[in-house]
């Protein structure tokens, strides 16, 4: 029999399976995502009671099966985790939902995502002790694009790399460059582009970097930040997510793609 593993995990999503089973998708610091299937979930109250539900943290204790895609779940526990409690305020189950599906749509099964992990966990946990707000979004989604390999260029120009000087000009995001031009590249680029404010984008890049349990309260790129956003994610994830709907319904500031 294949040896217990065992690793803090984030849950991403899960669903009932025959009478009393349940498949679950985590996120893990230590074997990247993984799927699983927990045998007696709904009716074990030891070995899992309320701990496979989306948002929760987990320790994960698993095997691996000879055969299958699904590891065999055997138990999960809080353990000494920090907890992600968003059930008090509508905003923050839209935004922690958004978090968890665009996670599960960046990643990809056992493939190495310690730190996508912890940017999940950084996200929620704002968003469990501070409030969900549109800088929170951003910042999330800047610093989980930036894991994933695409990392947006919003603090100089692509073409010339003339620093962007928050000074009032205009600039231009090109979905396909991942970054801004300035006006005097805009013009020997055939490809369509959002124009931006220098301000709205000098935001942006800072969300980049701020930690995110500092971001809520900050101030946000506006709703041509916020399409930028939405237009590279669309080009990069192959489904539309079905939380943005809710999402960009609950929550100031949002621009639909």
């Amino acid at each position: 029999m294949p040896a217990e593993e065992t690793t803090p995990a984030i849950v991403l999503r899960a669903r009932d399976y025959a009478e009393s089973d349940r498949i679950v998708t985590l996120l893990t610091l230590h074997a990247g995502k993984l799927s699983g299937i927990a045998k007696g979930a709904k009716a074990s109250r030891h070995r899992f009671e309320r701990k496979l539900e989306p948002f929760s943290h987990v320790v994960l204790h698993y095997r691996r099966r000879p055969h299958g895609q699904l590891v065999f779940i055997t138990r999960a526990e809080a353990a000494d985790l920090t907890q992600h409690v968003l059930d008090d305020d509508l905003a923050k189950i839209a935004l922690g939902s958004y978090m968890l599906e665009l996670t599960d749509a960046l990643t990809t099964e056992e493939s190495e995502a310690a730190e996508a992990y912890r940017v999940l966990s950084e996200g929620l946990g704002a968003l469990s002790t501070r409030f969900a707000d549109s800088a929170l979004r951003q910042a999330f989604e800047m610093r989980l694009l930036g894991w994933a390999g695409f990392g947006l260029e919003f603090g100089r120009c692509r073409i010339c790399a003339t620093v962007n000087g928050d000074n009032g000009a205009t600039v231009y995001f090109v979905v396909s460059r991942g970054g801004i031009v300035c006006a005097k590249c805009r013009p020997s680029l055939a490809e369509g582009a959002i124009k931006l404010s220098s301000r709205g984008a000098a935001i942006l890049a800072r969300l980049g970097v701020l930690p995110m349990h500092d971001s809520p309260g900050s101030e946000a790129a506006g709703p041509d930040g916020a399409l930028a956003l939405a237009r590279f994610i669309g080009s990069i994830v192959d489904r539309r997510l079905r939380s943005q709907e809710f999402l960009d319904s609950v929550l100031p500031g949002a621009t639909k793609a």
